[in-house]
């Protein structure tokens, strides 16, 4: 009786697929243990500050402050949850339709529009 090949074909050695690659940082990560911390809230607060100023997460911040290594972030952005209430709150509040994409550069430019304000109020105060 001959042997028995693998599924698939000529018994070569598979290389692996592109998307296997994709997976190894994943893989890694898994094998971690994630700790979760409950600071005082002015503490945290503390922290947010700190970290913001530094250009950092919190959680980078606090494992450059006790002498972890830390990744520079890549691509700083906020994440946000929308239900689809949250979803026509915001689409009557700017008189558009309930879609996620269309409604985010609205959300941008209103969080802008109010950090600008501020900025222009409190050089204001300066005068």
């Amino acid at each position: 009786m001959p042997a028995r090949l693998p599924r698939g074909g000529s018994g070569a050695t598979k290389t692996p697929r592109p998307e296997a690659a994709r997976f190894q940082a994943e893989r890694r990560a898994l094998k971690k243990i994630q700790v979760h911390f409950e600071f005082q809230q002015s503490l945290m607060h503390d922290i947010r500050v700190a970290a913001a100023q530094e250009n950092l997460s919190p959680s980078d911040f606090v494992r450059s402050l006790v002498g972890l290594s830390h990744a520079e972030i890549q691509r700083p952005r906020i994440s946000l949850s929308f239900s689809n209430t949250d979803l026509e709150t915001l689409a009557a509040r700017y008189d558009q339709q309930p879609e996620a994409r269309q409604l985010k550069r609205h959300v941008i430019e209103e969080v802008r529009r109010h950090f600008e304000k501020a900025k222009h109020a409190e050089a204001d105060e300066r005068r």
